[in-house]
């Protein structure tokens, strides 16, 4: 049998820095670790572009990952 360990979630934030010589849009990921899985999706979305905006470059994408650890017994 399967023990949940731990849970933990994380936060990327993919933004726009400029364009290249051809004039596609570079990105670049910010990283946000330790986040309460138990946040909704909805909150998650907010805290990530209330994040975004103490930075000077513009929000593409909020991704959210959730990695769940389990011990077999």
């Amino acid at each position: 049998m399967a023990t949940l360990k731990n849970s933990a979630t994380s936060m990327k934030l993919r933004v726009a820095t400029g364009l290249d010589a051809e004039g596609k849009t570079i990105f670049a990921n910010r990283s946000v670790g330790n986040i309460n899985p138990a946040i909704t999706d909805e909150d998650f979305c907010l805290v990530g572009a209330g994040l975004s905006s103490l930075q000077s470059h513009d929000l593409a994408s909020v991704i959210r990952t959730d990695t769940d650890t389990f011990e077999i017994d």
